[in-house]
């Protein structure tokens, strides 16, 4: 094949520049980034984010509700709530830190938010569904959570919504998807920051995962 005319590459260059949101994304993410997106659909972070926003704010009235599936509904809450801050405080705040105007003070707020936060889940796990004082806990953690849940999307997700490409919050979506996929299902007072996170997931992950197949298996 001979060396492209002039014409031909002004060509290919508009049509880089005018191409579609994957080629986009193609000049800033790796392979394997792009082939992730493709099998976890592609979702806005954002999207993701607050839709789980959602389920969490749902989970907390069914945690609160007697009956036999107050255990079952606390277990999917905690699970809900580790693997949610695991992969903002590992991918979304790193991400917010370097693109918004003033990301390190933003990311900063979110994590001391996070690990107060955590500190009062921690309680709450050790004190159990069927413990003493479990309600009066359980909504401790429901203000915070909650306070914090609309703080981010207020001061961090709209910021990131303006200020990183659509593409790149897709694979930013993918991220969270895979992150969540192998964080640890419990709090971990340690595990509060991007590289406490990543470390965390290839060793607590899987241990917590065991520990609630074996719970699973003792009260089914």
């Amino acid at each position: 094949m001979g060396i492209p005319t002039k014409q031909a590459a002004l060509k290919t260059a508009k049509q880089l520049l005018a191409g579609k949101a994957t080629a986009r994304a193609a000049t800033t993410a790796p392979a394997w980034s792009l082939r992730a997106l493709r099998a976890l659909g592609g979702e806005n972070a954002i999207d993701v984010l607050t839709r789980q926003h959602r389920q969490i704010k749902r989970g907390f009235l069914r945690a609160a509700l007697p009956g036999p599936w107050r255990r079952r509904n606390f277990d999917r809450l905690m699970r809900l709530l580790a693997v949610h801050e695991a992969a903002e405080e590992a991918h979304v705040h790193p991400v917010a830190r370097r693109a918004l105007q003033h990301g390190p003070e933003v990311a900063a707020r979110r994590l001391a938010e996070e690990k107060q936060a955590k500190e009062l889940l921690i309680a709450l796990w050790r004190t159990g569904p069927n413990g003493t004082g479990y309600l009066r806990r359980l909504n401790e953690v429901r203000r915070a959570v909650s306070q914090h849940a609309a703080r981010e999307e207020r001061e961090e997700f709209q910021a990131l919504r303006k200020a990183v490409s659509v593409p790149r919050l897709r694979l930013l979506g993918a991220e969270v998807k895979l992150a969540q996929a192998y964080a640890p299902t419990r709090p971990h007072r340690w595990v509060n920051n991007e590289a406490t996170n990543k470390l965390a997931a290839p060793i607590l992950g899987p241990v917590d995962r065991a520990l609630d197949a074996l719970h699973r298996g003792i009260t089914s």
